[in-house]
């Protein structure tokens, strides 16, 4: 019976949206919360002097869909009439929030410093250094969910791939799970997923030479308000990030690096280049040599 009335709802609205002129006048989001009942929909809406005919207030009587109204965010859009407004109750039509992580993001770039704070202090994180432990993903949820667990299970996702690979990998120099984290993340900073494992190849032969990785994603992470033009005075400035000043890795995370980042620095390319300079996008020229490593950013690099 519900079927039929639907049915019949969906032909009528078709043929009362041809010929109403009764359109929302602007897109706004009905938030239906716990408890609402059919007529706190149609207060809220007659606040935005839209109206629903008999046939809806009918429709949602026989149905009983006045009585079990869909919590969530309904969005509506100018050209809505309000018979579409109405299907779109009726049919559970609820529109969903989103988060995106993007790929070698920090957190701030996704998330206020409240947001992180809140999230430090529900997972009892005493230092709220987040950066490398989101997995990028965009992440769907509705508005009365609680965001930190949003973010909680970004947070896990990340966990959990980075517990997995760690416990494949068979490199003496990853003393734990972190030290392949901080690794992924320059990857994932200074590479594309074509040459990543070429990339983690070049890290690991440095840091087995004991030579200091000389990489620019790090110092940058380590200027405070970087304005996108490295210099010399940056490379020069002590600060926990600056591999050209300091052995080994550093601290923490640079970014929130990939699967296929992390994938990498669990299975690095076996080769003996030491030195990689950006060519164009997503190209490096790598080298076995300074000598030859100079020549390459003579040429890729001196004149752009």
């Amino acid at each position: 019976m519900k079927i039929f009335f639907l049915i019949n709802f969906v032909f009528l609205s078709f043929i009362y949206s041809i010929f109403t002129l009764d359109r929302n006048q602007e897109d706004f989001v009905l938030k239906i919360d716990s408890g609402n009942t059919f007529s706190d929909v149609k207060n809220k809406l007659s606040q935005k002097n839209i109206f629903f005919p008999n046939l809806v207030k009918i429709v949602f009587f026989i149905t009983n869909k006045d009585e079990d109204l869909r919590i969530g965010e309904y969005l509506f859009k100018n050209k809505d009439t309000s018979l579409e407004i109405a299907f779109k109750i009726l049919t559970n039509d609820v529109d969903y929030r989103s988060l995106y992580i993007p790929e070698g993001s920090k957190s701030i770039d996704f998330l206020t410093k409240k947001q992180i704070e809140s999230f430090c202090k529900y997972k009892s994180i005493s230092e709220c250094n987040l950066d490398g432990f989101f997995h990028p993903n965009t992440y769907v949820y509705e508005f009365y969910e609680d965001f930190n667990e949003v973010l909680n299970r970004a947070f896990n996702m990340q966990l959990s791939f980075l517990e997995n690979y760690y416990n494949k990998n068979r490199n003496s120099l990853v003393k734990n799970s972190l030290e392949l984290l901080i690794i992924a993340s320059i990857i994932e900073k200074e590479s594309c997923r074509n040459e990543m494992p070429q990339v983690a190849g070049v890290i690991y032969n440095r840091l087995q030479k004991n030579m200091k990785l000389q990489i620019d994603s790090t110092v940058i992470y380590g200027v405070e308000n970087f304005d996108g033009n490295l210099t010399k005075k940056h490379l020069k400035t002590s600060n926990a990030y600056n591999s050209y000043l300091n052995s080994g890795l550093p601290p923490t995370p640079i970014s929130n690096p990939s699967l296929n980042a992390i994938k990498a620095s669990t299975y690095p390319d076996d080769h003996r280049f030491l030195y990689f300079v950006k060519k164009e996008k997503c190209l490096h020229e790598f080298s076995t040599n300074y000598k030859d490593h100079k020549a390459a950013v003579n040429k890729f690099q001196k004149n752009k």
